[in-house]
């Protein structure tokens, strides 16, 4: 017994000092949208590869992920802007592998200080059966004028677990979605860096299984999934998009391109991928989708990568293509878009383009 014990404390020392565990991704438990970020919380993120992190993140009194208070605030305290810019999506909204200043919210941010207030309610590993909660007890309190939405591969995926343990009402959406629970003891256990290392593969080692034998995408050993737009996740972005306009706002729809596509090695053909079947549903069902796809292949044909090679997530690049696009499209919400420069933007935007 004395020997299993020091042999775990030997690995979550090992962890901590690695950087992988909790410190780079903190999360609670929450009983409506499964599990949120920490309130006035900051940490130095962490990635195991190396190729990200070493710069802070900070999530403010309601848990949104924001420039920090040690920050210069792009609004001044007090300032009413005459209009609000909302931004929903999971780790890709978020978008915590860069510096707050450097993601597509911070530049939104900068480039409508003088139309728009800018929120982020990016949370990693959300997807639409939890939007659907998020906007009705959240977002839609705020009452903003647009909701900007980025959806990515494993939304269907995830939806399918969220709404496993989800309480919903007549009409059968979901009104929660619970997270685990366990009390006290199991919220520690969380913050084991072990327990988290350990569940990952745990996670890891299921997809596979589920997956074998099926040829995957995959980029510097990460697969990116393309499923079909199937299950429940459509009736959600539907529902979302009715719940939206009801409330005077309008809802604009995203979807991450497909990495593989850009960076792949071309092993396996690409005839349609999770982007175009997001594109596709929204225009049969008359929602506004902006498309990401273009200008992110423009800029790869410059030779500028848009993800990071050992994690899936855009990098400074494909946020500032990504806030570029959106300036671009919406105008008067970002005044001071033409502030999202550069060569990369250059590239995705050659002029006389549209995004």
């Amino acid at each position: 017994m004395l020997g299993l014990a020091g042999a775990a404390l030997a690995t979550e020392v090992g962890l901590r000092i690695a950087g992988m565990g909790y410190g780079s991704s903190p999360m609670e438990s929450d009983p409506y949208l499964h599990h949120v970020h920490p309130k006035n919380y900051r940490f130095v993120e962490h990635h195991p590869s190396g190729e990200l992190g070493g710069f802070e993140i900070e999530y403010n009194a309601e848990g949104r992920a924001f420039r920090g208070r040690g920050a210069t605030p792009v609004v001044p305290p007090g300032t009413t802007l005459p209009c609000r810019i909302a931004l929903m999506g999971d780790s890709f909204t978020e978008a915590g592998q860069v510096p707050f200043e450097d993601s597509f919210a911070g530049l939104l941010e900068s480039a409508a200080r003088d139309s728009c207030e800018v929120r982020n309610y990016g949370t990693r590993s959300y997807s639409p059966s939890i939007y659907l909660v998020q906007w009705t007890r959240d977002v839609q309190l705020w009452k903003p004028d647009a909701v900007f939405l980025l959806l990515f591969g494993n939304d269907v995926r995830e939806d399918v677990t969220y709404l496993q343990n989800a309480t919903r009402d007549e009409r059968g959406f979901p009104t929660a979605v619970h997270g685990p629970g366990g009390g006290w003891l199991f919220a520690q256990l969380r913050k084991l860096y072990t327990a988290r290392v350990a569940r990952a593969m745990y996670m890891q080692a299921e997809w596979a299984w589920h997956h074998r034998g099926q040829k995957q995408w995959t980029v510097g050993g990460v697969v990116e999934e393309n499923p079909d737009f199937t299950g429940e996740t459509p009736a959600l972005v539907r529902e979302l998009d009715r719940r939206v306009a009801a409330a005077g706002s309008r809802l604009v729809v995203m979807s991450v391109p497909s990495r593989y596509r850009l960076m792949g090695d071309g092993s396996i053909p690409v005839d349609h991928d999770f982007h175009q079947t997001v594109k596709e549903f929204t225009a049969a069902g008359g929602i506004a989708f902006l498309d990401l796809r273009v200008p992110f292949e423009r800029a790869a044909r410059a030779g500028v990568p848009l993800f990071w090679q050992r994690d899936i997530h855009f990098n400074e690049a494909g946020n500032r293509v990504v806030a570029a696009a959106i300036a671009r499209s919406y105008p008067p919400f970002f005044t001071k878009g033409a502030e999202i420069d550069g060569p990369i933007v250059t590239a995705a935007f050659p002029a006389g383009s549209t995004p």
